[in-house]
């Protein structure tokens, strides 16, 4: 391309040259018309076949006027556009701030400033995508810097506009048409591609700006496109081990390989780091004190619980009907695909250390961290550890939280859907005492963080929420989302499908939290026989949290076993990146987990078998009932 500095390309006066690409040119120009500096954007056409030069022009004037329609505050509006001696321009407002990657500079940007300014990013992109416009080249080159620190979207000049099939022709596939390090793995497949595309290469700007590297590097652009398809996503923590377990999710929902497992919506990715963004200013109500320190370890594992939480309540008088009963009564799905009763061997001591104590990062500014009273053998200046027996207890809800060491465990069983049994490291988290209660959810609706119930009865009852009688027994009727909502509101999380199976069977690879099956020691139907050929159910309701102190797991959790089931998150980064595959795919059913979401630990009507504490059923994100509640977890590791 000619040098067009100095000259003019209509009324617009070059300036200087700004940038290049593989499309085009961009120049800083004078608009002598209107007296302001515009930027203008020359399409490059002198590699050109005469034939190509004519769908190339086509198509840039039928996109110039889709762009010039777009009109949001985060994206760089098109003034006007125009042909000089054969070579179509576009002109653009000036934003004189330079890009986001002359401020990359190679090393980490904090995760909170980082989450606010892609934020309005996302939202642009949103905007644009409702328009029927994908722009297929996010990368740092393309966010231009407002003087006041706003990221401007810029060049669009590659994008599809989806709802005109005559320019999906002249696209053609799109093969080739991107950044290699921020492109797709379906843009380096020459697939089809639509508005998930600039999901992921937001995902790679987001993983750039907190680690201060591209996840994706390579001698030549073929070899980054191929690492962009088939290698594993590194892993964020490697680089910056302090980075939040909720931003390491994030990234990996954004830069999942298949588009079915990113975000669906660049709106669903806007809400993930405006509430990230949020996340960081709301860190001071997560305060929490240890109300008792460790307890001494014995040959056996030992059970932690308050005697507070014992009074058992009777399942006596509730009759017993045949399994096909219930299932009709409890809407014809207790569960999707109960358990077997498997053999189990235990783990072996070679890997029962887990239940020694460790002692977790912690930040000595943060309010988030605990500190366990130390035991009488210890010096006064010493550092107490925690270990199993440590509780502390939330400030915000009150809930008792017990702390679970960290170490390897047995996860699943190799039997019929209960998972392929592998030995998980599982890093150290507190883990609930008890089900969220009634009156501690009823906290968070009052507070404005959580939706009403959509039902306030349970399985007997017409009033149950909202009746004092009933407001230390679990919350159902509960969503994942309502789960999701009230968890973080608490200062909490989710516990992950292998945290919770860590809580609920220690590390001696027990089948039921208390270890061997022996009735009345969880709120579920015991009345079994053995070889399970006939059995009958008690036509049950949930019980008061903690009612059962008997059937206690060996950290002492309550309730993991029978009450309500529970909402557990597929993948969390605190175990393996490939464990969420694993899970989805292990008896052989794959499910789509931007649907399907886990419950863990059976309810009040299942049988013994499917309150063993590897079992698992899947519901829809949207499913609540009288047999759905939920428990939190929390890391060891401050989040803010």
């Amino acid at each position: 391309m000619p040098d067009l500095i100095g000259k003019s390309l209509g009324r617009y006066h070059i300036l200087e040259q700004l940038g290049e690409g593989g499309m085009a040119t961009v120049y800083k120009a004078f608009d002598t018309r209107l007296e302001r500096e515009v930027a203008v954007k020359v399409i490059r056409i002198d590699n050109l076949a005469p034939n190509v030069l004519t769908r190339v022009r086509k198509r840039f004037d039928r996109e110039a006027k889709a762009l010039a329609k777009l009109d949001h505050k985060n994206i760089i509006s098109i003034i006007d556009y125009g042909e000089e001696d054969g070579t179509p321009y576009l002109v653009m407002s000036y934003i004189p701030g330079g890009t986001l990657k002359e401020r990359l500079k190679r090393k980490p940007i904090p995760w909170q400033e980082t989450a606010n300014f892609l934020a309005p990013v996302t939202r642009a992109l949103d905007y644009a995508h409702k328009q029927g416009i994908v722009h297929r080249d996010i990368k740092p080159a393309n966010i231009l810097i407002t003087k006041d620190n706003q990221p401007m979207l810029t060049d669009f000049g590659i994008a599809r506009i989806l709802k005109s099939e005559e320019t999906l022709d002249l696209t053609g596939t799109g093969m080739g048409v991107g950044t290699p390090e921020y492109m797709a793995p379906e843009q380096g497949l020459g697939q089809k591609v639509d508005h998930r595309a600039d999901i992921y290469g937001l995902g790679i700007i987001l993983y750039e700006m907190v680690t201060g590297r591209k996840p994706f590097q390579a001698d030549t652009p073929m070899a980054v496109v191929i690492k962009q398809i088939n290698d594993p996503l590194p892993r964020p923590t490697q680089f910056v081990p302090e980075l939040p377990k909720t931003v390491e999710k994030i990234l990996l929902k954004s830069l999942a390989k298949d588009p079915k497992n990113r975000y669906q919506s660049m709106a669903d990715f806007a809400l993930a780091l405006e509430k990230l963004a949020n996340s960081g200013r709301k860190a001071e109500p997560r305060k929490h004190k240890v109300v008792r320190g460790r307890r001494e370890k014995t040959g056996k594992s030992p059970i932690a619980l308050k005697s507070v939480l014992w009074g058992i309540s009777s399942l006596l008088g509730a009759g017993l009907l045949f399994g096909a009963f219930n299932w009709l009564n409890s809407g014809g799905a207790a569960q999707l695909f109960p358990s077997s009763t498997p053999t189990h061997t235990a783990m072996p001591t070679s890997i029962t250390s887990a239940t020694s104590t460790s002692t977790p990062a912690t930040s000595p500014t943060s309010k988030n961290t605990a500190t366990p009273k130390a035991t009488s053998t210890q010096e006064p200046t010493a550092t107490p550890e925690l270990g199993i027996g440590s509780e502390m207890t939330s400030e915000i809800d009150g809930m008792v939280q017990l702390y679970v060491p960290e170490g390897p465990f047995t996860m699943g069983s190799d039997h019929w859907q209960t998972g392929t049994e592998q030995i998980i490291d599982v890093e150290a988290f507190w883990v609930d005492q008890t089900e969220i209660t009634n009156a501690m959810y009823n906290l968070c609706v009052t507070a404005g963080s959580c939706p009403p119930l959509s039902n306030n009865s349970s399985r007997k009852h017409e009033s149950y929420y909202g009746n004092p009688k009933y407001d230390d027994f679990p919350v159902v009727y509960i969503t994942y989302d309502d789960a999701e909502s009230y968890c973080e509101w608490a200062g909490r999380h989710l516990p992950s499908y292998v945290e919770w199976e860590k809580a609920a069977r220690g590390t001696d690879g027990r089948m039921y939290p208390w270890g061997e099956f022996s009735p009345a020691k969880d709120n579920s139907s015991t009345a079994i026989r053995k070889d399970l050929s006939n059995f009958t159910y008690l036509i049950g309701d949930t019980s008061k949290v903690g009612a059962y102190p008997k059937g206690a797991s060996p950290y002492g959790a309550l309730d993991m076993a029978g009450n309500v089931q529970e909402w557990v998150i597929i993948s969390n980064p605190i175990i393996q990146i490939s464990i969420s595959e694993e899970v989805a795919t292990s008896n052989q059913l794959v499910y789509d987990l931007d649907y399907y979401h886990l419950a863990r630990g059976g309810f009040f009507n299942s049988a013994r078998d499917e309150v063993q504490t590897t079992s698992r059923s899947f519901f829809s994100k949207t499913y609540s009932n009288y047999y759905v509640g939920f428990r939190c977890a929390q890391d060891t590791t401050p989040q803010e």
